[in-house]
């Protein structure tokens, strides 16, 4: 299969990844940045690097400068190490705590399986990247990129500003346009999640003021403040419900009880209305990672 490469502005290209789950077409994806330098944001799962490195050919991308992972949970850097292997001279740039699971990624793989099960088997496992070709993010040093520390997501999350363009990873929330008027935006908070840590992040990406913003989970928007603003307050509206029905006693956190969340914050939040618009399976999937998001919040009001 020829792999499917967005041209979405001028040098930057998407590349959704393929994985054999229902609702996870187009969901995944590869960001290629081809001005000067040029840089692969995130590599997906190890089960899609064969498409990937197809797609970076197809684009006539012999060796990126760099590789940026925004996070190393394994949809967006479970690949990185048949990635690294293909890209010998490139660099890979991830948080300082990131290091120690790229070259030894027995935990991340257990941790994986512990919260996503059958679907990180679908993804794949993730292979050991040799300690000389990573970068900590906090040591880089180029003046084309800016690498900002944003923990919320992953305690290891990092985004990266390229000119005006911001490489977000999922610190502004998972965003789906739907058609020319709908959109879905939802936070993905899952455990451990700290509400302050996500608003900080989030506040010190505004004050870059960048004009675009590119999504982990799908695309470049234009307008990246005032989404992020959007997103700060969706997230402390959540905070505000979720509170609200925590003190009342709806404290339990097994699959019923998430979905009755899920189900209510979908007819609260006026960001998740795209949902009736999505097919079935991509809504089983989004209902998936609601339960996590909400699981993250629940875990949080616990341990206050």
């Amino acid at each position: 299969m020829t792999p499917v490469v967005e041209k979405v502005a001028p040098d930057l290209y998407l590349v959704p990844l393929p994985v054999a789950l229902p609702g996870f077409r187009g969901f995944i994806t590869a960001w290629v940045y081809t001005a000067g330098p040029v840089v692969l944001v995130d590599v997906g799962p190890s089960s899609t690097t064969g498409h990937l490195l197809e797609a970076l050919a197809q684009l006539g991308v012999r060796q990126p400068d760099l590789i940026l992972l925004t996070h190393i949970h394994i949809d967006h850097a479970g690949g990185i190490g048949e990635v690294a292997r293909a890209f010998p001279k490139t660099a890979v740039v991830c948080h300082p705590k990131a290091v120690t699971h790229l070259v030894d990624p027995a935990r991340l793989w257990e941790g994986s399986l512990k919260t996503l099960g059958d679907v990180a088997r679908q993804y794949g496992p993730i292979i050991p990247v040799d300690a000389s070709r990573i970068v900590a993010a906090d040591v880089l040093d180029l003046p084309a990129i800016q690498a900002v520390p944003t923990p919320g997501h992953a305690a290891h999350q990092y985004s990266y500003l390229i000119g005006d363009l911001l490489f977000a990873g999922e610190a502004g929330g998972v965003c789906i346009t739907i058609d020319d008027s709908t959109e879905y935006l939802r936070p993905a908070t899952p455990p451990p999640f700290r509400l302050e840590t996500c608003l900080e992040s989030i506040e010190r990406l505004v004050a870059l003021r960048p004009d675009r913003i590119c999504y982990g989970h799908i695309g470049m928007r234009g307008d990246a403040v005032a989404r992020l603003e959007s997103h700060h307050d969706q997230l402390q509206r959540w905070y505000r419900w979720i509170a609200e029905g925590f003190g009342a006693g709806r404290t339990e956190d097994n699959p019923h009880a998430l979905d009755a969340w899920v189900d209510d914050l979908r007819v609260r939040d006026p960001l998740l209305a795209g949902w009736a618009q999505m097919d079935s399976e991509s809504r089983e999937r989004e209902r998936f990672f609601l339960r996590n998001s909400v699981k993250g919040y629940l875990d949080y009001l616990k341990s206050k």
